[in-house]
């Protein structure tokens, strides 16, 4: 990739990132437009994600990447669970689904599952970043 390609790829990541920061802690508050912050931060945070590619060999940067990706995918997952309360409320008064999954899906769209996700988006993403910075002085 060129120094443009590299540029644009660290902006988008990096306004991604500012934008799940502000979302996430915004959301706690109540605010209605917060999930709609931090869904627009995690689909950028990702695009950068995704978009940065390693070509090496070396297989520790590669299974690094990979976690990268990894917690990419879970903040993804955490502006999906955010939008879940309003699913949640539905499925209360909606008695005409099959027990079960009616069960499974009130479970799953629980208030805080979002804070579950973006945990362990943030521990993929912190434990890679500092590791490939760690690799990357050596």
């Amino acid at each position: 990739m060129d120094n443009r390609e590299n540029r644009l790829i660290e902006s988008f990541t990096t306004v991604g990132g500012v934008l799940l920061l502000f979302g996430a802690a915004v959301f706690i508050t109540g605010w209605d437009y917060a999930p709609f912050i931090y869904l627009a931060g995690s689909l950028m945070f990702a695009a950068g994600q995704f978009a940065d590619r390693y070509t090496g060999d070396d297989k520790i940067i590669k299974r690094l990447r990979f976690q990268q990706v990894l917690g990419a995918c879970f903040l993804l997952l955490t502006a999906a669970l955010m939008f879940a309360d309003g699913i949640h409320s539905m499925l209360l008064t909606d008695n005409t689904m099959a027990p079960g999954l009616r069960s499974f899906l009130l479970g799953l769209t629980r208030k805080n599952n979002w804070i579950v996700t973006l945990s362990i988006g943030a521990v993929f993403e912190l434990y890679s970043s500092f590791r490939l910075d760690h690799i990357s002085k050596e």
